[in-house]
């Protein structure tokens, strides 16, 4: 909350002392939330042993006061309370000061691309229309029939194109090619298709990013994208939260830039970004999926540090900083810090970090969950703990005879640790042999999250004889222009120019 939020909420909601003002002052006193600390500072009042209760009535509380704060400042507001203004009017019988508002309503609505309450304030002309006409009033009224059938056609497709738009993000993480042609055949068959995409509004802008999404050719691609930025800077776009499709067209280019390894426009992508949130102080966890975009290429190509998290959304290294692991984006995020510290040679940090994922991610990610536990085996085989790494594989033993169902392959990758720890001497010849299995498992969960996150890095290190603490230092001496290559045949190029 701003500062001026939170004058408002204590000037209009809590302007008598109360355990909810006591409650929310003192949290607002706090640098980041500690509930241990603020049970102990009211470990003699009510608020200690209901605090769950007093939250969630603080949370209603500073909800009302957000909406009365921010009422008239949106579009959508002014709309929403001018229809409500129109119901008061018409109880009160005052017909023709309900047209004018209504038009208002109406107008405010076109002008901003406003769709669906568009819809509302249009279907209720004609709802108004009837009731004119039944009561007698003097006042000839018609409702815009016209304007309501393109507002609902309108509104229609912006729906189906939202649609593709949540098959593609779930596609985008499973990399399921079926999707993706399926959208694309969605939207040849789009009637006057050429017309809505040379439109401002939300329609027109989803189809113009599902065009470039589901562009199989990456330079047409990234015209295409480069396109719709351009309007973006240029004010073209005009719908409700324009500013934050901004962002994620923002990372849909930057996502394509890593693609490529387009280095030097990735990071004018990142000043783009880290410049807008500067400017508009967007709340910092919009910058998930970018952050995520930029640890993936920062590890690929051995960069150390990450910029998009210094704003403070996402920290795997504060332990005081409670981890945002509900987000796909954020846990993506947090693996790939693990991983980035274990090629710095950062055990305690690795250890520090892998140890609350695992926890977090027992129940709500099964797959990440079991991902997690491979890399702590990498890090402890890395470190030398090979009674760790023995234990571990015991107790993956037991849960296989208890039943326990596992992929096959997470079987098979806890069997090459195994053969590994047994046959020290056959370590490159086993890597290799696991190498060239692991495309076989199809359809693996767990195999796409360890294509996912590189993992294959790691047993390439095996086979060139290299540390992973070290891989850092060695992916940097290496120019590395096909994202997706395999981090071995980068090895051996460099070895053979030597």
């Amino acid at each position: 909350m701003s500062a001026a939020e939170k004058r408002f909420l204590k000037i209009h909601f809590s302007s008598v002392k109360s355990h909810l003002t006591e409650l929310f002052d003192f949290i607002n006193g706090q640098d980041s939330y500690d509930e241990k600390i603020v049970k102990a500072n009211f470990s003699d009042s009510l608020i200690s042993k209901n605090l769950k209760v007093y939250k969630v009535q603080l949370a209603e509380l500073i909800m009302r006061s957000q909406v009365a704060y921010h009422a008239k400042r949106s579009v959508r507001s002014q709309i929403r309370i001018l229809l409500e203004e129109v119901d008061i009017l018409i109880e009160q019988f005052l017909i023709p000061m309900a047209m004018g508002r209504l038009q208002k309503a109406i107008d405010i609505a076109k002008k901003h691309n406003e769709t669906g309450l568009l819809v509302v304030a249009l279907q209720y002309q004609f709802e108004l229309e009837r009731y004119v006409s039944r009561q007698k009033v003097k006042e000839p009224f018609k409702g815009d029939g016209k304007a309501l059938n393109e507002a609902i056609n309108t509104l229609s497709l912006e729906t189906q194109l939202v649609q593709l738009m949540r098959i593609l993000d779930a596609s985008y993480l499973s990399g399921n090619g079926k999707e993706k042609l399926m959208v694309a055949n969605t939207l040849k068959n789009i009637p006057h298709k050429e017309e809505w995409q040379r439109g401002d509004n939300t329609a027109a802008f989803l189809m113009a990013k599902l065009e470039a999404l589901t562009t199989d050719n990456l330079p047409d691609r990234i015209a295409q994208q480069e396109q719709i930025i351009e309007k973006f800077q240029t004010s073209h776009y005009n719908f409700p939260n324009s500013k934050y499709s901004h962002i994620e067209m923002l990372s849909d280019l930057l996502d394509s830039y890593v693609i490529t390894t387009r280095k030097d426009k990735v990071a004018e992508i990142i000043t783009d970004l880290g410049n807008l949130f500067a400017e508009e102080q967007y709340n910092a966890k919009f910058l998930y999926l970018p952050a995520y975009i930029e640890a993936k290429h920062n590890f690929y190509h051995g960069i150390a540090t990450h910029r998009l998290s210094s704003f403070g959304a996402i920290s795997g290294l504060d332990p005081g900083v409670e981890l945002e692991v509900e987000n796909t984006f954020a846990l993506g995020f947090y693996i790939f810090e693990i991983l980035s510290n274990m090629t710095l040679g950062e055990s305690e940090k690795v250890k520090n970090l892998l140890s609350v994922l695992q926890g977090e991610t027992k129940s709500e990610f099964p797959d990440e969950n079991v991902l997690l536990d491979l890399i702590e085996m990498i890090d402890h085989y890395e470190c030398d703990n090979l009674r760790t790494v023995n234990y571990l594989l015991s107790s993956f033993q037991r849960k296989l005879k208890r039943g326990k169902a596992f992929t096959p392959f997470t079987v098979a990758t806890y069997d090459f640790f195994r053969e590994i720890i047994k046959n020290p001497e056959q370590k490159k010849m086993l890597a290799q042999a696991f190498l060239s299995k692991i495309s076989g498992f199809k359809n693996d969960n767990v195999q796409k999250k360890w294509m996912q996150f590189h993992l294959n890095n790691w047993v390439d290190c095996l086979l060139h004889d290299l540390k992973f603490s070290a891989l850092v230092y060695e992916k940097s001496m290496l120019n590395r222009r096909q994202f997706g290559r395999q981090l071995s045949e980068d090895l051996s190029l460099r070895t053979e120019n030597r």
